[in-house]
């Protein structure tokens, strides 16, 4: 039973620290008592309901959201960032693209190789939003080929900007995301250039993808070297509902096309849930089918989106 001479040190302690902002040490000092004593108090203290912490969330942060979706997805993290009620897509990419350059100029590990999936709009927002870091990666490592005729020299530009801005190495993949035939693919595996990067996929610490919905941007679409008809047609027959380095997958985050059936140069699917750590950064209600079947599928660690589509994710699960 705690007598009336320990309660009242206890809220003595307790006042002195939570309510003057003392340092431990201090209050030690002022009371004559030890520091450790302090520590055991202040832990008292919170046990026994004598000091009740609360924390007061503003407005714009969601972290009851967060939490929901990390228990039902099994995410190590989720982080929802504000947007207008019909924001533009520009500004949900410009807010998830900011809130990825803050995570991970707060996480990122000394000497971790990070990858990222080269074209994205919004990787590229993350990237402008990014500061020179203390800490020093260990390389950045294009995860996909280019897209289009410019497709190479922007995904080399975009990895090396990423790279400077780490003060690393970069790893550049020269092909094309998707080669006109498996056949091509495998022949381009066999080059020394190819296979020195993609050969590394799987030393990645920290992969950054963006997700694709069905419908490729008109960018993707107009490049030259996407999909044909033909398989664009075979996609969505087998009930295709996104990408990750334009490998597809089903509602349940099934690959769709098997390996012979597959031209595309990107770190595969099944690499990705091997990962020790995979940011997905996506948004906006046409990506929802995308990024629920990437989380069925298991292939993020963390996921970055904005709160009109987090709170969809949660009701298609409801």
């Amino acid at each position: 039973m705690t007598t009336q001479s320990e309660l009242r040190l206890l809220v003595k302690i307790a006042s002195l620290y939570y309510n003057e902002g003392k340092k431990q040490s201090e209050v030690a000092q002022l009371l004559n008592v030890s520091q450790s004593q302090v520590s055991r108090a202040l832990t008292r203290c919170l046990k026994e309901g004598l000091v009740k912490i609360s924390v007061v969330q503003p407005p714009n942060i969601f972290i009851g959201l967060e939490h929901q979706l990390q228990q039902l997805y099994g995410l190590r993290q989720v982080i929802v960032v504000d947007v207008d009620e019909e924001p533009s897509d520009d500004q949900i990419k410009r807010a998830i693209g900011s809130m990825a350059a803050h995570y991970l100029q707060t996480t990122l590990m000394k000497d971790e190789l990070i990858g990222i999936s080269s074209w994205s709009t919004t990787i590229r927002a993350m990237i402008d939003a990014l500061h020179p870091l203390k800490i020093s990666a260990s390389g950045v490592i294009q995860l996909m080929g280019g897209v289009g005729q410019n497709g190479n020299l922007q995904s080399t530009m975009l990895t090396q900007s990423l790279a400077n801005i780490l003060g690393c190495e970069s790893f550049l993949l020269p092909a094309l995301s998707i080669e006109r035939s498996v056949e091509d693919k495998q022949r381009l595996l066999q080059s020394i250039e190819v296979a020195n990067v993609v050969n590394k996929f799987d030393e990645v610490d920290l992969a950054i993808v963006g997700i694709g919905s069905t419908e490729p941007s008109s960018l993707l679409r107009n490049s030259g070297n996407y999909y044909h008809e033909e398989m664009t047609e075979l996609l969505s027959n087998r009930g295709a509902v996104g990408d990750i380095g334009l490998h597809y997958y089903d509602k349940n985050g099934v690959a769709i096309l098997a390996e012979d059936e597959d031209p595309v140069i990107s770190m595969q699917l099944e690499q990705l849930r091997k990962c020790p750590r995979v940011v997905g950064l996506a948004g906006g209600n046409e990506k929802v089918s995308s990024i629920h079947g990437a989380l069925k599928g298991g292939y993020l660690d963390v996921l970055i989106t904005d709160r009109i589509t987090a709170k969809a994710l949660l009701e298609l699960d409801d």
